[in-house]
């Protein structure tokens, strides 16, 4: 019981925004609840007064089930379950609730919710809870069955590390995503020694127009990211706009995604996906 209180305290911790709008969130369940029909609010009241967390990863998913006021939670990974939670209710019967799927790469929750909770819980999920529940799956190797890496997952934290400080002091942060278009078939004749030495052009092309605090990613062989601190995203733009790529006689058609960070508060995965990595 002691070492379950540490937990909670502990998620409390790393939840300010779930305990900043903890209240707020409860209240819209109770009225959702109160709404519900006779019969499944008992059924539902039931699972709840019943259900105990058989591990450490159930009592984490739980918490936040519980205390973001959802009905009902349902976790995929690569299309397969992970964790399921609470009752799947018919939303046609009761207009108080919605029900939504938020996605990230190969992660997907759907969640039965209040109707009047949508914003704050699509805050949560993207900027506290999405973060966690990624980083608890990829560390089940039990679950995965595999050593897969997901350097998208490690990429965010480095960039999340080094970012921070910098925007503590407002000094905002641009991420620069080079994404490079019809290169498979190309570099499928070239073998791994001729498709390492024209991803190492590709580089020093990028490099060549970074500042001393640039930093460089090589995320894939058609996709760069550039983090560029104390610099906005106008700036960048022109710094980058007129790029030029032609290697081996290929000019190289690419997009250039540019976006900001300017707090910490600020959602890597919405960047992520604006940046469309």
């Amino acid at each position: 019981m002691i070492q379950q209180e540490n937990i909670i305290n502990d998620l409390w911790n790393y939840s300010p925004l779930l305990k900043k709008y903890s209240e707020e969130l409860e209240i819209y369940w109770d009225e959702a609840l109160q709404d519900l029909e006779s019969n499944i609010k008992e059924t539902y009241i039931h699972y709840m007064n019943h259900f105990t967390p058989l591990s450490i990863i159930e009592l984490i998913f739980y918490f936040y089930y519980l205390h973001s006021g959802c009905f009902y939670l349902h976790i995929k990974y690569l299309d397969k379950t992970y964790i399921e939670l609470g009752k799947k209710i018919d939303i046609i019967t009761n207009p108080l609730l919605k029900h939504n799927k938020f996605f990230w790469n190969s992660l997907e929750i759907y969640a039965i919710y209040p109707l009047k909770s949508e914003k704050l819980i699509a805050e949560i999920f993207s900027k506290e809870f999405f973060p966690l529940v990624r980083k608890i799956i990829l560390n089940d190797v039990l679950f995965l069955e595999t050593n897969f890496y997901d350097y998208i997952e490690n990429t965010i934290q480095y960039i999340e590390r080094i970012s921070r400080p910098y925007l503590e002091k407002n000094i905002p942060v641009t991420l620069t995503h080079f994404k490079f278009n019809f290169l498979e078939n190309y570099l499928s004749f070239l073998g791994n020694a001729g498709t390492y030495d024209f991803i190492l052009e590709i580089d020093k092309s990028i490099r060549s127009k970074l500042k001393k605090r640039d930093i460089l990613i090589i995320l894939s062989f058609n996709s760069f990211l550039v983090i560029s601190i104390g610099a906005r995203k106008e700036v960048i733009f022109e710094r980058f706009k007129d790029v030029y790529f032609e290697i081996k006689n290929l000019v190289l058609d690419y997009q250039l995604y540019i976006e900001n960070l300017l707090t910490p508060e600020d959602s890597f995965k919405e960047i992520f996906h604006k940046l469309k990595i």
